[in-house]
């Protein structure tokens, strides 16, 4: 057991005030949780509505795509449900992506392998921004693609680093969790109650974050158009730095 030196200077009444190591650590981890919690939903905010302008398509989940499949399928529009269920694989695999990195970077002790798939969706965010109105990156199947493949990452990025607390823009399940989590703070006390109330404010972080990069986003379109996609990958390079600075090795000074 470690020494804690410090408690022979101080009185036990400021010894009880001082944090654990444990508690530090949580506290640590709940201000990242609430950075991811306001910036992914942020960036997926002002990728709906630029999506939806753009192609008149939701690129933020893949609900609302399979009743339309439905319909292309009873209809005989094979061609159609086929490039809708590419978009519905290209979620898919931006999910499977993005766990495949960390996965290996646990097991292979690959030190920033989970910062390629975000490497990815800054890219895909700055080609997209920077493309013409004529550009193959604006292809009605191509489009919706790439952005869903991106989304996908960051959904599952996220997911991984919260533990599937937060999902950066599946607002119909956060809603409904706050919902439970409310009713949950009626019904518990003490430890659990405080854990419940940190949960039900990153849910409630989510929805205010999504609900204003999409009004940041209603407010820029019509100056910006396809530009706008400049500020997401901007967010999305910004988390890539800050993660690089915080699993920087240390140096034996530090140790």
């Amino acid at each position: 057991m470690r020494n804690r030196w410090y408690e022979y200077l101080y009185p036990p009444t400021l010894v009880s005030m001082l944090p654990r190591p444990s508690e530090r650590v949580r506290r640590r981890s709940f201000r990242i949780k609430m950075l991811y919690a306001f910036i992914y939903p942020f960036s997926s905010g002002i990728v709906i509505y630029a999506g939806l302008m753009t192609f008149s398509v939701v690129v933020t989940n893949v609900t609302g795509l399979l009743p339309q499949i439905a319909e292309d399928l009873y209809q005989g529009k094979l061609n159609t449900a086929g490039s809708i269920f590419l978009w519905l694989f290209a979620f898919f695999l931006g999910g499977f992506f993005a766990g495949w990195c960390v996965e290996r970077e646990k097991l292979l002790k690959w030190r920033y392998l989970h910062l390629l798939p975000l490497m990815v969706v800054a890219s895909i965010f700055i080609y997209v921004g920077s493309a013409a109105d004529d550009s193959a990156a604006l292809h009605p199947v191509a489009f919706p693609g790439m952005i869903l493949f991106s989304i996908g990452i960051q959904n599952a990025m996220v997911s991984l680093t919260t533990s599937s607390l937060i999902k950066a823009s599946q607002m119909t399940g956060v809603v409904n969790e706050l919902g439970v989590d409310i009713a949950e703070i009626f019904h518990s006390e003490g430890e659990k109650r405080r854990l419940i109330q940190r949960e039900a404010l990153l849910r409630v972080i989510v929805m205010v974050s999504f609900l204003t990069g999409a009004m940041f986003s209603v407010g820029v379109f019509p100056r910006l158009h396809t530009e706008v996609f400049f500020v997401p990958a901007g967010i999305i390079i910004g988390v890539m730095i800050h993660d690089l600075w915080r699993f920087k090795p240390k140096s034996d000074e530090d140790k």
